[in-house]
């Protein structure tokens, strides 16, 4: 009974996932969607939750595509730069895609005298939306130029320093690949402390902050829903 149930609850949510879909395809390239798709608030919220959740599954393919790629293709040191631009081209795409269902929603919901009604809330949105669409739009800027900039974390050791340290990075504990000193004077493999400065901050031996915030470098996508 209870597997009958199961099936038949998973059955009504396939159907309704695949007619969501079909009813979003416009509003994920801005085309205006049919109207009667936004006749009450309930719908409305349906259909940008949907939007937002597909914009989101082709963000995560799109990473996973670039974590099959070969390193002599796209190397190692780079990957945290790209997950990052990724990542905020995708959050700033999800921002702007609500923007069209509400001001429809909000300008078709009052008609008569009350158009001014909805004209008011419309113009109340679209504030409101302005600052988060400009955080949006510099965060992604800003992750445009990290992409573009190729810029080295610290300087090449010589030969003396590193037959100080015994040659053998404090990260992997095998010996230096292209090793690179910081500049709190540690020693690591390029690879080993580009791949740690995707998560962290700080130097791994002696936590002196060296990179700026690492959000979203490590491939990870965000879970918050864009409904507004």
């Amino acid at each position: 009974m209870v597997l009958k149930i199961s099936i038949g609850l998973c059955t009504v949510a396939v159907l309704a996932f695949g007619y969501a879909v079909k009813s979003v395809k416009p509003v994920l390239i801005f085309v205006p969607p049919n109207n009667d798709l936004l006749k009450n608030l309930v719908q409305l919220i349906w259909i940008i939750i949907i939007s937002d959740f597909i914009i989101k599954l082709c963000t995560i393919i799109v990473k996973i595509l670039l974590t099959l790629l070969p390193a002599i293709i796209l190397p190692t040191t780079k990957r945290g730069k790209w997950y990052l631009f990724i990542e905020l081209t995708s959050q700033f795409y999800r921002s702007l895609v609500p923007i069209q269902l509400w001001l429809i929603y909000l300008m078709e919901s009052y008609q008569g005298h009350q158009k001014v009604v909805g004209v008011f809330l419309s113009a109340a949105y679209i504030v409101a939306k302005g600052s988060n669409i400009m955080q949006a739009a510099k965060a992604w800027w800003k992750s445009f130029t990290k992409l573009l900039n190729n810029i080295q974390l610290g300087v090449s050791p010589t030969k003396e320093t590193l037959l100080g340290v015994g040659c053998i990075c404090p990260i992997c504990h095998d010996e230096f690949k292209t090793p690179v000193q910081l500049t709190c004077c540690h020693i690591f493999c390029e690879s080993c402390v580009t791949k740690w400065f995707d998560r962290e901050q700080t130097c791994p031996l002696c936590r002196a902050t060296l990179v700026d915030d690492p959000a979203w470098r490590d491939g990870a996508t965000s879970y918050f829903v864009q409904i507004f």
